[in-house]
């Protein structure tokens, strides 16, 4: 890699305003604020508006003002301002108060939380504001990479702003200054590098952020002239030198050491049962060390199960109801057999949360219980945590980014906020991120997704450090999505292990139905063509390059043919994929308006392939395979002639060598899977096309009609002992449905009950006069019932759906009733992601929660976070489905192989939210008749681990839950 000497104390010329060298404290700023009837400029109003003028920490003027909407209030609006109808009546209009606020803003600069969004209120009054502008969102987004959340509330309370009445303009705008200070203060503590490279950031995409930052290097600039920055004795001699990445690369290496690889025994010893057994009881290590241990037969009884299956070699599945602790029951048996025989285990989970739960909860305590225990050298013991390319950053595709000449604002913010966490991250992992749904784009950019060809800079890599603290563990945690892809890329990613469990064991089919199959669109090739002759594609990049580099003219005409001739390709393979892709929308009809914006899909079976509209899309394809393969060709050309230029001095080579193999791959793959879903279809693929009626994207789809046979061969045999395990596995008390789903068969099994005492903790209902689900009563009837229920109960309450339209129709119908009773309601896809109605849910007792299938399963909620679990509908699959129906055709009676025992496991997942301690009391309500009117209804409630239920009718039901409730 090429690098460019940096100058002992650089400079920035520019000709801003900013640049005066004053510090931001030292002049006056106002901080703005506005309160709307709701979040739309175009359809909402202003309502108040509060601005506060101040210099460093001092306030020196204020202004605030109701403004009359000309409009009724919500309810959402008045309770979530205070304001009323009342108040606003009696408000100017805007335009009253306007030229009082154009005066007292005059040309200062401003500054505000999220502040386009106030902006944009203010412009649909015809105000516009000209003068400088700083966001502390972004501030904060930036300088604060870790935090969970960026709103001002929650900003305020992590710097211990004072606030009084939150959600009120002038209030809003008073903590909006304080913020500012104390973001500016943090923002001063980094190093001028890094502070400039945020301002060219800045000033070549625009960004809100280039004024305070051209303030500030200013600043320090004019401080420091004439000194170096690691002059002795200054404020500066701590700052590194950087590479012109801007990123410390000297720094990351010193923590990113290899490690080296775990060398097995020879020979394998078995793990001693008995030990095993009384680590777990009461009175040993664990009880001592562990605040609130209680010996439970349960983990004893799994702890020995899987430490037989280690030792005989053999497989095992085993069920552990909720509350047996399994993770301890697996973790402790692995922890020994991998220490006596310095030898690799690898657990497998679905979930984030119980990846985090064993990474910084189990197995920091399991170590520490186990550090005075003779015989376990526990120190010795090492773990680590393995994840797939995309959630590692490329420090070269980052250098790639960063040295485009114009960038988006997106994509500046979140350069900007890596530059911050690269200074005190050691794994280079997203999950410590909030990235917020502005970043995820930008990330796509900068991971290690598309960097297969990288080798990091100057050896610096966070994927292959990853990659090689995993080859020095003994144990390593990994998700199934891993564990399936690593099985499609040979076996390259994990590292050789003798047992693997697979905790949350019922997603492991679902998993690799997803990641043994394909999705593909027109989007695909598009976004490679744009990278290779988009505004920022590579072509665009190689001339500059070129120019400046040492290359032989002869080199450099023979490169620049052969980007001729990809120009020249690329309009023959839009036309062609377009065209195709034209053809499949017109076989799939107009779009369908009665599915409501979700996705429509259309089976490709064997009659449809003999349809004769198909064969004219298998002859357009046949022209979109020659121009995929011309493409190809001459990618491969660039590449090959690149390859040869590596000590040509050509700027950003291996990042731009990166990315071009990587968009040959993404070509590559695409004609891979448009071939065989449209011409050369596997034996037992399942193939469909699918469009949402929210865009015109049309996708063919894949996945394996078996994964049973794949697993078996590269995951099952592949392993000493391979232990499958859940808290919900079995149906009708056996495992034969997950054994014929996932081909894990002639195993051993085991199944244990839970600890809980449910007869006396979980009241069971079933209320007998709601009307069947396919009929038009239903969904206003338990709309009905879901406020009456959640009343009686107080809140606390989560009810489950099976359908997001069901959800939001539900959601719009209650709101205003739920509201006026003090509830809040917190709705998936309406009020937030999933981890943050989870947190509202707990922080406010007095809410009710809508999820669909993000919240059956993986949610904790202990004590009196939730009281009363409701069950819109018995969660069985939609029988159009493409996979659903294909798989289903394999069975004689699909319903009762097939259809039933997914929606009782289902089900049994959505029960298990309800109690997760021995304290924990609750109400468990299904709202479907189905369950007391058919034959198989009673197979739902004997999968539950209650002996009975109760039917009351609809109206009886809120003083059944008091009556719960209340008796403790």
């Amino acid at each position: 890699m090429t690098s460019r000497p940096q100058p002992s104390f650089p400079t920035i010329d520019t000709q801003s305003s900013a640049q005066n060298g004053v510090h931001p404290f030292e002049e006056e700023w106002v901080s703005i604020d506005v309160e709307t009837t709701g979040l739309s400029s175009e359809s909402d109003t202003i309502i108040e508006i509060g601005a506060v003028k101040f210099k460093g920490r001092a306030i020196s003027d204020t202004f605030q003002s109701l403004i009359n909407p000309q409009r009724k209030l919500g309810s959402f609006t008045r309770r979530f301002t205070g304001i009323t109808q009342k108040e606003v009546e009696t408000a100017p209009l805007f335009s009253s108060i306007a030229g009082s606020l154009e005066d007292f803003i005059g040309d200062l600069p401003i500054v505000g939380h999220n502040i386009n969004f106030d902006l944009g209120f203010l412009s649909a009054q015809d105000f516009e504001i000209s003068n400088p502008k700083t966001d502390t969102w972004d501030l904060a987004y930036v300088l604060s990479p870790l935090s969970t959340e960026y709103s001002l509330q929650k900003l305020a309370s992590s710097f211990n702003i004072p606030q009084q009445r939150a959600h009120r303009a002038l209030e809003d705008a008073t903590v909006t200054s304080r913020l500012f200070c104390e973001l500016v203060d943090h923002m001063e503590s980094l190093d001028i590098y890094t502070l400039m490279e945020m301002q060219l950031l800045g000033i070549r995409s625009s960004w809100i952020l280039s004024f305070i930052l051209g303030k500030l290097v200013a600043h320090l600039q004019s401080e420091y002239a004439g000194t170096t920055p690691r002059e002795p004795g200054s404020k500066l001699n701590h700052w590194p030198p950087m590479n012109f990445t801007g990123i410390d690369v000297s720094e990351l290496r010193n923590k990113l050491k290899h490690q080296p690889v775990l060398k097995p025994n020879n020979t394998t010893q078995s793990v001693d049962i008995d030990h095993v057994v009384s680590l777990l009881s009461e009175g040993g290590p664990i009880s001592k060390s562990m605040a609130n241990f209680e010996e439970r037969v349960e983990q004893i009884e799994m702890a020995k199960t899987v430490t037989e299956a280690i030792n005989e070699s053999t497989h095992l599945i085993v069920e552990a109801g909720t509350g047996v602790g399994k993770s301890m029951a697996y973790l402790l048996p692995v922890i020994l057999y991998a220490l006596k025989n310095n030898r690799r285990v690898v657990v497998s989970t679905n979930t984030i949360n119980l990846q985090e739960q064993l990474i910084n909860k189990d197995l920091p305590a399991l170590i520490a219980s186990l550090r005075d225990v003779p015989d376990v050298s526990i120190s010795d013991f090492k773990y680590s945590q393995l994840k797939g390319r995309n959630n590692y950053l490329c420090l070269k595709r980052w250098s790639h980014l960063r040295s485009n000449e114009t960038i988006s604002v997106d994509e500046a913010r979140m350069l900007s906020k890596l530059l911050v966490w690269t200074k005190t991250t050691a794994a280079g992992d997203k999950s410590e991120l909030n990235l917020a749904r502005r970043g995820l784009e930008s990330w796509e950019k900068v991971s290690a997704q598309g960097a297969s060809e990288c080798t990091g800079i100057d050896g610096t890599c966070f994927l292959r450090a990853a990659r090689d603290r995993a080859a020095a563990a003994h144990l390593i945690i990994v998700n199934h999505a891993l564990l399936i892809t690593d099985i499609t890329a040979g076996k390259a990613i994990i590292p050789e292990h003798d047992v693997l469990i697979v905790d949350e064991a019922q997603h492991l089919e679902d998993v690799a139905t997803n990641h043994l199959g394909f999705q593909t669109s027109y989007a695909e090739i598009s976004e490679a063509i744009n990278l290779l002759d988009g505004e920022h594609g590579i072509l665009n990049k190689l001339t500059p390059s070129l120019r400046i580099s040492s290359l032989a003219q002869t080199r450099r005409k023979s490169l620049n043919e052969v980007s001729q001739r990809i120009i020249s390709i690329l309009p023959k393979v839009r036309e062609a994929t377009a065209t195709m892709f034209g053809a499949i929308e017109g076989f799939m009809g107009p779009r369908d308006n009665t599915h409501s914006g979700f996705a429509y899909e259309m089976p490709i079976t064997t009659g449809t392939r003999v349809q004769p509209e198909w064969s004219l899309i298998e002859i357009q394809w046949d022209k979109t395979d020659v121009a995929l393969v011309e493409l190809d060709l001459v990618i491969s050309a660039l590449i090959a002639n690149f390859e040869t230029l590596s000590d040509s001095g050509i700027l950003d080579y291996e990042s731009l060598l990166i990315e071009i193999h990587s968009i040959r791959e993404r070509v590559s793959v695409f004609k891979q899977h448009l071939q065989e879903a449209i011409s050369a279809p596997a034996s037992d693929g399942i193939y469909w096309l699918s469009r949402s009626n929210r865009s015109t994207t049309i996708f063919l789809n894949n996945a394996p009609l078996h994964v049973g046979d794949q697993l078996e061969k590269h995951l099952y045999s592949q392993r000493r002992s391979m232990i499958l395990t859940s808290a919900t596995l079995s149906t009708k008390g056996n495992f034969k449905h997950i054994s014929e789903r996932t081909g894990f068969k002639d195993s051993k099994e085991r199944l244990l009950g839970s600890p809980f005492d449910y007869e006396n903790s979980a009241l069971v209902c079933v209320p007998k006069d709601l009307p069947a689900p396919n009929s038009w009563e239903y969904q206003a009837a338990i709309e009905q019932a879901i406020m009456d229920m959640t009343i009686a109960a107080g809140g606390a309450t989560m009810a489950l759906f099976t359908s997001y339209s069901s959800l939001q129709n539900a959601s719009k119908a209650i709101r205003d009733n739920m509201e006026a009773h003090g509830i809040e309601i917190l709705s998936q896809g309406i009020n937030g992601a999933p981890y943050q109605l989870l947190r509202k849910f707990i922080d406010n007792p007095k809410s009710l929660l809508l999820g669909t299938s993000s919240f059956w399963e993986g949610v904790d909620l202990p004590g009196d976070s939730l009281r009363l679990l409701l069950v819109a509908k018995l969660p069985f699959s939609v029988p159009s489905d493409p996979v659903f129906s294909a798989r289903s055709e394999q069975y004689e009676s699909a319903f009762n192989e097939y259809a039933l025992p997914q929606a009782i496991l289902r089900l049994r997942q959505g029960f298990g939210r309800l109690i997760r301690t021995k304290s924990d009391r609750g109400v468990f309500v299904i709202l479907d008749s189905r369950v007391a009117s058919r034959g198989y209804g009673k197979e739902f409630i004997a999968s539950l681990p209650i002996s009975d239920f109760k039917t009351p009718k609809t109206y009886e039901m809120p003083e059944e839950i008091r009556k719960w409730l209340d008796n403790k």
